[in-house]
């Protein structure tokens, strides 16, 4: 909209504002309105066509017809490119997102040009058959040479780092380090982006003119050299960008032309027309508004000095970005600004230069002490980097803003980065002041008293209880140690953790354990490892605690165990728990019999939480308190026939009952005599219904779900 605005205020031509209005509805037709067509399915034959490099291995590029995909093999040999291997293979696709989070695998893959993934055992190469090797074959097998070379110069891990910033592989990167970079908003430098192309052609530029080639003979080079640059990046879409912006402007000055945000226009048009999807991606949002915005912005700083420069270009970058980052990361930094001055001209002058010249070197000669110095420098770089990242807290988890929220953010970027042009420093404070003013009221105003989230986790348990007024939260249980093979890293990492992080949430005031089945502590020391908890509530006597608390690594935990032997009632701002069962520990070695079942009140409405308790507990819960009352009821052990017996059912009230159970389970969860006995209740099942939701506000409660929304609706208590 703002485009087709400027290009009739600027030339009033009904042509130019029906081509912008085409272009809109082909993009928005391409992206919204066509079918998605990838489903599980099996193969019977693939064509390997490339690799995607790890740092503890591979995955092959495979192709079947029309369809491409990346192949897991257990077996470390790697099959050759250009050959065709016959078996059975099985198509892994992402489900549906079963959790309110953002994180969408299914899209994430098909912007990555995939249909899918292959999980096999192994493949004999002796089963496969040369197959007639395509251009891009070709390529892969250039590619894999030269990376092989890069890797074979040196034994030392910095190899790797030098292959990272040469072809832009994040994989490369280990997650310790990954994370530092993100702390430090310096991740840009360490994969292929327009600064690296920029270095790169500037290099060059210099080399040819030393050498005395013309003008116009040096810019074909360029153009041919940054071809080639692409070829190697496998035509990555940040290398892409960056290379195809870089080539039309080298294009253009032949014409002795210079229409910087024509090029940009172009590139981001020819990207869209060969991957619509690519919009999605914030590398493509964050990479177009950063260099529109800069060169808006050139006309103010251009003149100035090139400290002045620098710190112009680095602040309207990093204002540019805040808004993306916050929407898609739901995180704000206090320090990215500060640590692009350090790192930018850290890089620009010495670890690119230095780049370059170990590519010249591992193709012609290359001394030990090269070896040595190249250790030394990029250890030290690593150790400076890491160091910084744990000096204090970079960033801070956001909850999404919303719509309106959102403009009044693109507004107040704006209006800062306008007085950064004009160098009105008292107006950059009260507008950053007021940017501020809005994350925090946006973070911390909700419109509900609590939140209570069943997190769908599989075939586990993990409960959110939130209280928004006091902004304390308490999670009960965390979900299952359980990796399928689609998702070979903690499960946590795709439910719970995001689910945190989008909600504004970096510290839990208390996480109960139920018992030390693993299917409801099993990622807990990960969650520990990724949010400071100040409390875990848990029953030291459970006999798998001491086994669990040994092997899982939690004595490095540094807060602190409440005993609920001793502590029968927690009251964490709002949220009030009371421990009902069991009054002492029964003995023997089954951990479900050592559950805790809590009765949690959050205003109003009460819920109870059981576990994985018997039906044996049930009966023993009934002697003691008599008719127990709840608005809502978990199930225990995840709807099992087990548990949730008559008896239970007689002398309990409750409006809803929550099941936590792993979609098509292969226990049977939730039992259907279980289910039968519940014809009183609202039921409502992650297994069928994805995450649910409990948003209470005074007397009313509004129940809403991922994967049935039909099913949302509020309704009203009267309180006592």
């Amino acid at each position: 909209m703002i485009s087709i605005t400027i290009a009739w205020r600027k030339f009033h031509s009904v042509k130019i504002v029906s081509a912008f209005l085409l272009l809109t509805a082909f993009t928005m037709m391409a992206v919204f309105l066509l079918p998605d067509n990838v489903e599980e399915d099996h193969v019977a034959h693939v064509t390997v066509t490339g690799y995607k490099y790890h740092r503890d291995g591979i995955a092959h590029v495979v192709t079947n017809g029309e369809k491409t995909y990346d192949m897991f093999l257990d077996d470390p040999a790697r099959l050759s490119v250009g050959y065709t291997c016959s078996d059975t293979f099985r198509v892994t696709v992402p489900g549906e997102e079963r959790n309110f989070i953002k994180r969408d695998e299914r899209l994430t893959m098909k912007m990555n040009g995939l249909d899918g993934r292959i999980y096999h055992d192994s493949i004999d190469q002796d089963d496969c058959v040369p197959a007639e090797k395509t251009f891009g074959m070709h390529l892969s097998a250039m590619r894999d040479k030269y990376i092989n070379r890069i890797l074979s110069r040196s034994e030392y891990d910095y190899a790797f780092d030098i292959l990272t910033l040469s072809i832009g592989n994040k994989s490369y990167i280990t997650p310790d380090f990954f994370d530092a970079l993100q702390k430090l908003g310096i991740y840009h430098l360490y994969v292929i982006s327009g600064t690296h192309v920029a270095f790169v052609s500037g290099i060059l530029f210099f080399v040819l003119k030393r050498m005395r080639f013309t003008i116009n003979m040096i810019k074909v080079i360029m153009i041919i050299c940054l071809l080639l640059f692409l070829m190697l990046n496998f035509f990555s879409p940040s290398v892409l960008r960056a290379v195809l912006m870089a080539i039309m402007l080298i294009t253009t000055s032949f014409f002795r032309a210079k229409p910087y945000l024509t090029v940009i226009s172009v590139t981001a048009i020819i990207q869209v027309l060969y991957n619509p999807l690519v919009m999605y991606h914030a590398g493509f949002q964050l990479s177009y508004i950063t260099t529109c915005l800069i060169i808006l912005s050139r006309p103010y700083w251009q003149a100035k000095a090139p400290s002045v420069q620098l710190m112009a270009v680095t602040a309207i970058a990093e204002v540019s970005t805040l808004t993306v980052v916050l929407q898609q990361f739901n995180e704000v930094s206090v320090s990215g600004l500060v640590m692009n001055f350090i790192f930018v001209p850290l890089f620009s002058f010495l670890i690119f230069p230095m780049v370059i010249i170990y590519n010249f070197m591992a193709f012609t000669v290359f001394p030990a002490f090269a070896d040595e110095i190249y250790h030394f420098v990029f250890t030290g770089l690593k150790e400076f980097i890491l160091f910084l990242s744990n000096l204090f807290k970079h960033r801070f988890s956001v909850q999404s803003p919303n719509a309106v929220g959102l403009i009044m953010l693109i507004f107040l970027s704006y209006m800062i980065m306008r007085e950064i042009c004009l160098g009105n420093f008292k107006r950059i404070c009260v507008y950053t002041a007021l940017f501020i003013f809005i994350i925090i009221i946006l973070d911390r105003v909700s419109w509900y008293d609590y939140t209570i989230t069943m997190v769908d986790v599989g075939q586990g348990d993990a409960f959110i209880v939130e209280d928004h007024r006091n902004n304390k939260t308490v999670l009960i249980d965390t979900g299952g140690k359980f990796y399928p093979e689609e998702n070979r890293f903690p499960l946590s990492e795709k439910t719970v953790l995001p689910y945190l992080k989008e909600s504004g949430i970096d510290r839990l005031d208390m996480m109960v354990l139920s018992h030390m089945d693993l299917d409801h502590t099993g990622e807990a020391l990960h969650i520990l490892q990724n949010r400071q908890v100040d409390h875990i509530y848990v029953n030291p006597g459970d006999p798998a605690f001491q086994e669990w608390y040994h092997t899982e690594g939690i004595g490095d935990y540094e807060g602190d165990f409440v005993n609920a032997m001793e502590i029968k009632e927690v009251n964490i701002g709002g949220i009030r728990m009371k421990k009902l069962f069991p009054e002492e520990n029964p003995g023997g070695d089954d951990s479900n019999q050592h559950s805790i079942v809590m009765m949690v009140n959050t205003g109003g409405f009460n819920f109870l939480f059981t576990g994985d308790a018997d039906s044996q507990m049930e009966e023993n819960m009934i002697e003691m308190y008599g008719h127990l009352e709840m608005d809502v009821l978990k199930l225990a052990h995840h709807g099992s026939n087990t548990s949730t017996g008559e008896r239970f059912i007689q002398n309990t009230d409750f409006s809803y009952a929550v099941i936590s159970a792993g979609a098509d389970n292969r226990y049977g969860h939730p039992h259907p005599e279980v289910i039968g006995r519940l014809k009183h209740a609202r039921i409502f099942d992650t297994s069928e219904h994805g995450m649910v939701r409990f948003n209470i506000r005074g007397n009313e409660m509004c129940v809403e779900t991922k994967l049935a929304p039909e099913l949302d609706h509020c309704i009203k208590k009267e309180l006592h």
